[in-house]
């Protein structure tokens, strides 16, 4: 082969590499959605852990008070106090779209979540967005946003 066929393979391999590594990568981020909700739903703080990055920049807005929590320690506290106070959990995602490109992706969703909370019936609805970011060679969630929608708006 020539150095000007060797230079024209290689770029025809890096775009067709490059086409292929978005989709994979879209595809990841849809499987740790996936993951991240089956975690939820088995109240399985060591399956989150290993969703969420460890580090201590990472940020989940939620609406519990204070609705900020920063780093994996304060975020791992909000779901296990969450899921102590909360029996037959059961989140469902719709609407998923996720796109990556270099080493930031982001998931969007509709999320559905029934449950009981003592004797009160939970029944929300919301919306939320997420940031991956690649850590190591794998996509690791490094900030949530999750905002309820008024049941009314939810019908």
């Amino acid at each position: 082969m020539t150095p000007a066929g060797a230079i024209a393979l290689g770029a025809l391999l890096s775009m067709v590499n490059g086409c292929h590594r978005p989709q994979a990568d879209t595809d990841a981020i849809r499987a740790l959605v996936a993951r991240e909700v089956a975690a939820i739903n088995a109240r399985d703080l060591r399956a989150l852990s290993e969703v969420w990055s460890q580090d201590r920049d990472i940020l989940l807005f939620d609406v519990p008070p204070p609705g900020r929590f920063q780093g994996w320690e304060q975020i791992q506290g909000l779901w296990k106090n969450f899921f102590d106070r909360v029996s037959d959990i059961h989140l469902t995602v719709e609407a998923l779209r996720a796109e990556a490109e270099g080493p930031l992706g982001y998931a969007t969703y509709d999320w559905a979540m029934t449950g009981r909370l003592g004797s009160y019936a939970l029944d929300d609805r919301g919306q939320a967005t997420s940031i991956y970011r690649r850590e190591k060679g794998r996509w690791r969630l490094v900030h949530a946003h999750y905002s309820p929608v008024p049941a009314a708006l939810a019908a």
